[in-house]
C-alpha cells in the first residue's frame, strides 16, 4: 500500500501514522517492520521516529503482501441521529460533543466500537481524534479535533493547562467548606486508583479544586476543577474525603442510577471558544433525595 503524505500529516511521526492508518498491526510489529525495511519512506529505510514531510511517499508491505486499511464502522440511522443530537458546537477545526453517561469513548473491554470510532465514521476521516476523554460513567463535554495539526496544537494546550474544563458533581453528605482543594498522589492498581499521602513508585501528583454550588440535607452539589488530569481523579479524591459521588459504582456507596459527574464547561482561549452547559435537572433532583 502506498501513501502520499498530504499537508495534514506533515510533521507526524512515521509510527503514529502507521498506527492511525492500519488496524491489523500493533506497535511492536510496526517497529519491527520499520526496522526490517518493510515500511519505507521515499524508497528508503528510516527510523520509527522519522517526521513525515508533505510530499513524502510511504510504502507498506506486511506478511508478503499489503495490509488491510482500517474500515469505518457502518453506522445505523439511529446512531447518526445520536451523533447529531450530541454535537454542541463544530467548525472546520473542532467538535464539542455532549457525551451521555454510560457511553464508552473507545472500542475495547467488550465493546466493538465507541464514540471515537463512530465519529471517525460519521466524518469518514481517520484524522478525527478526541483530545480528552472522560470515563464511561461520566457525562458532558469532550473536545474532538478534525485534523492532525489541530490535534497536535490542542493536545499541547491541554498538557500545558491552557484549556479550561469544569465539572458539576453531586456527592453524598453535606460539605461544610465553601471552597477547598485536595492534593495527593494517585496510583493505578489492576482494578482501582488508590490515593497516597506520600510519593511512591508509580504514583503521580494530583490536585483538584472544589466549591459548593448548592447544599441539600444529605447531599451537596459541587463544581470541580482539575489541577491535573489523572485517571478517576475527582472520583477518588471525593470518595476518600468521605463524600463519594452519587451513583459511582466503583468508589461510591450508592451505585444506583447514573453517576452524577458532568463536564459542563469547556474553554479553549486560542480558538476564542467557550461552551458552558447548565446544571442537569437530574442532578437537582438528586439533591432532595
Amino acid at each position: 500500500m502506498e501513501h502520499n503524505i498530504e499537508k495534514n500529516f506533515h510533521d507526524t511521526r512515521l509510527d503514529k501514522f502507521i498506527r492511525k492508518k492500519y488496524e491489523g498491526i500493533n506497535l511492536t510489529e510496526i517497529f519491527k517492520l520499520i526496522r526490517k525495511g518493510r515500511i519505507k519512506v521515499n524508497g528508503k529505510k528510516v527510523k520509527q521516529n522519522y517526521r513525515l514531510q508533505e510530499g513524502d511517499v510511504v510504502k507498506v508491505f506486511y506478511m508478503g503482501g499489503e495490509t488491510a486499511v482500517k474500515e469505518f464502522v457502518n453506522l445505523s440511522q439511529e446512531e447518526r441521529d445520536y451523533i447529531k443530537k450530541g454535537i454542541v458546537y463544530e467548525d472546520e477545526k473542532v467538535l464539542i460533543f455532549n457525551k451521555p453517561s454510560n457511553m464508552v469513548m473507545h472500542k475495547g473491554s467488550g465493546h466493538d466500537y465507541g464514540l471515537s470510532e463512530m465519529l471517525k465514521s460519521y466524518y469518514e476521516s481517520e484524522e478525527f481524534t478526541f483530545i480528552n476523554r472522560i470515563d464511561k460513567a461520566t457525562s458532558g463535554l469532550i473536545i474532538g479535533a478534525k485534523t492532525l495539526p489541530v490535534t497536535r496544537e490542542l493536545s499541547e494546550e491541554m498538557r500545558d493547562g491552557d484549556i479550561n474544563k469544569r465539572y458539576y458533581i453531586v456527592v453524598e453528605g453535606r460539605v461544610d467548606r465553601d471552597e477547598f482543594q485536595i492534593k495527593s498522589y494517585l496510583k493505578k492498581t489492576d482494578t482501582h486508583v488508590i490515593e497516597l499521602e506520600k510519593y511512591e513508585d508509580g504514583a503521580k501528583e494530583s490536585i483538584s479544586y472544589f466549591k459548593v454550588i448548592q447544599r441539600g440535607k444529605n447531599r451537596t452539589i459541587l463544581e470541580g476543577i482539575l489541577g491535573t488530569g489523572r485517571t478517576h481523579q475527582l472520583r477518588v479524591h471525593l470518595a476518600n474525603l468521605g463524600h463519594p459521588i452519587v451513583g459511582d459504582a466503583k468508589y461510591g456507596e450508592n451505585s444506583r442510577g447514573e453517576m452524577c459527574l458532568f463536564s459542563h464547561l469547556t474553554e479553549i482561549p486560542s480558538l476564542k471558544l467557550k461552551i458552558d452547559l447548565p446544571l442537569p435537572e437530574t442532578f437537582k433532583n438528586k439533591l432532595t433525595k
